[in-house]
């Protein structure tokens, strides 16, 4: 079961594999590669899932007033936000925004960026998967850190 939460983790929008590898690791006991494999694939399968259904959610809101108001105002916020990076970076800046393991980057924002500025759903699968597989290792990275640094600072009290 272990393996499955730090999966399901992985792919909850918001904590993504920022939450799911650091959980698996030092929460379910798994090896640091086994929690970075399952933070990573679960963020790759809501990139999926968020590029196969955001069509479907506009198509939806179109139809709910109050909905596509929301929306419409989040959208333009977005577009607004980050029109002048992707003019000036182009597609690398999706790679960039899902690798930097922050709140508001991560798989759900890159699947969002991809819709707004037209990039192929093919394209936006692979560089949202590469962005992941190199947030996925930064946070390892930092989960081995903060735990060595915590066995060491916990060993001085």
């Amino acid at each position: 079961m272990d393996y499955l939460y730090t999966y399901l983790l992985g792919s909850t929008p918001v904590i993504e594999l920022r939450g799911a590898i650091p959980a698996g690791y030092l929460y379910y006991d798994l090896s640091i590669t086994t929690a970075t494999v399952l933070g990573i694939l679960g963020s790759i399968t809501l990139a999926l899932i968020c590029l196969a259904s955001i069509p479907l959610g506009m198509w939806l809101a179109k139809h709910i007033p109050l909905l596509d108001k929301l929306i419409t105002h989040v959208l333009n916020k977005t577009r607004k936000n980050y029109s002048h990076k992707m003019t000036v970076w182009g597609e690398i800046f999706l790679v960039i925004l899902v690798a930097i393991p922050l709140p508001g980057s991560g798989a759900f924002t890159g699947s969002v960026l991809a819709f707004l500025f037209g990039i192929k759903n093919t394209t936006a699968f692979m560089l949202i998967s590469l962005g992941v597989i190199i947030s996925g290792l930064i946070v390892a990275a930092l989960t081995l850190s903060g735990a060595s640094l915590w066995s060491l600072t916990s060993g001085l009290l």
